[in-house]
């Protein structure tokens, strides 16, 4: 399981702005949804690889190729990183809007 807390400091300290945290669990499992916003692609592929290693991901890391949408999909957490254009023309955060959580 990964926790929250951590990896929402790893993303804010490798140049991630914008990070939201929506719980989106039901009555049988606790997932979260994570999205993040990157200013670069560079920057963007920088902290995948830094998250794939630390969580030993061993899928396929969808959308690294472009970076403009990056998405792991671990057991209890969805984590989004986006380009700010492409955050902004899928508009996740008002679909997900009423499950925003505020970590302390």
């Amino acid at each position: 399981m990964i926790d929250i807390k951590e990896l929402v400091t790893l993303l804010q300290n490798n140049k991630m702005k914008n990070i939201s945290v929506y719980d989106v669990s039901n009555e049988t499992e606790k997932k979260f949804i994570i999205l993040s916003t990157s200013n670069k692609p560079l920057d963007s592929k920088k902290v995948a690889d830094i998250i794939a290693e630390k969580y030993a991901y061993d899928e396929k890391i969808e959308g690294y190729f472009k970076a403009e949408w990056i998405i792991f999909d671990f057991p209890n957490v969805t984590l989004h990183i986006f380009l700010p254009k492409v955050r902004e023309k899928y508009n996740l955060d008002k679909l997900y809007k009423p499950r925003k959580i505020i970590l302390n």
